[in-house]
């Protein structure tokens, strides 16, 4: 199958590339490289079933000039910052919910009948029942989780309209390798600025799940391989959850740091948008033989250990 990837280069993407080349698929990997690297796929550029292609999804005449003979498009692009929505109102919409409509257009175009949508636990907002089924009404508290949404409901009605196949997955937070930015990051890069003092912005009890990205894309493809369903939803997550107080030990321990001050400045997470309870309800993913591999603690533990052995390394 000829499939394209857009945010290929990402750190989510980068590993549905990897799966698909495994599998002997074809792959055009669309990525303008805001926040992918070439460094997660270089392995891939003298591939001869795969082909890179920088560009943005808002040239859409390069979109529909790649997407020719495309037969499932995974779509990984698009904004990841949730904090960023407080003070710019425009950013989610267009980078999610414009260049989402510009892919279904073109998918339109080309006759393209498949797609994989990366949305988000963001949707679920402040939920009031933990772990949350998919079934629980959208109630986003970012504007990033109220675009997801749209463009949930956006392939939808497309898929409806074009008598295409829809599989849209709601993630929680995803850790591992080539894992690029978020709490693990942001706590180590503090670290190797000041070993001994570390400033957080939360009180720590916020309560998260999280789940290994190679876990994550597992399920992934557990689903799109066995489902015969022409509407799909389906949470990802961990049956595990953990406070962001543990998180920090587990970063500081990964690191190897010893006695490290926490300096909590805030109370609960801090800022507007986030959500202070992340668990999903995984009844359906596990029905079809799905489950996590590594614990939570694992995921963070490696993941810091990967950052910086990979990325602050790099960035010497």
């Amino acid at each position: 199958m000829k499939c394209m990837v857009t945010g290929g280069a990402g750190f989510i993407g980068s590993h549905i590339v990897d799966r698909l080349i495994a599998d002997g698929n074809k792959v055009v990997v669309y990525d303008n490289f805001s926040t992918g690297r070439e460094f997660f796929i270089k392995h891939h550029l003298n591939d001869k079933n795969f082909r890179l292609v920088n560009a943005d999804l808002k040239e859409v005449e390069v979109l529909n000039k790649e997407m020719k003979g495309v037969e499932f498009v995974y779509h990984l692009a698009g904004h990841a910052d949730v904090r960023s929505g407080f003070r710019d109102h425009f950013i989610d919409h267009e980078q999610n919910l414009e260049m989402t409509q510009n892919v279904l257009e073109v998918m339109y175009k080309n006759d393209v009948k498949n797609i994989m949508f990366a949305s988000s636990s963001s949707v679920y907002g402040d939920a009031n029942i933990h772990p949350t089924p998919e079934d629980y009404p959208f109630e986003p508290t970012s504007l990033y989780g109220a675009t997801k949404a749209a463009c949930e409901s956006y392939i939808r009605t497309y898929a409806s309209y074009y008598d295409m196949r829809s599989f849209i997955f709601r993630f929680v937070s995803f850790t591992g390798a080539r894992y690029t930015h978020g709490i693990v990051m942001d706590v180590l890069k503090k670290l190797k600025n000041n070993s001994k003092e570390l400033e957080l912005f939360s009180d720590g009890t916020p309560r998260k799940s999280s789940l290994d990205v190679k876990d994550g894309v597992e399920a992934i493809f557990k689903v799109i391989n066995k489902s015969n369903d022409q509407f799909n939803v389906f949470n990802i997550g961990h049956d595990e959850i953990t406070t962001i107080d543990h998180v920090v030990d587990w970063i500081i321990e990964a690191g190897g740091y010893k006695n490290v001050q926490k300096n909590w400045l805030g109370k609960k997470s801090n800022w507007k948008g986030d959500n202070e309870f992340v668990l999903l309800q995984n009844t359906k993913l596990k029905a079809l033989g799905w489950k996590p591999t590594l614990t939570i603690e694992e995921g963070i533990k490696s993941t810091a250990k990967y950052i910086m052995e990979n990325i602050l390394t790099a960035n010497d």
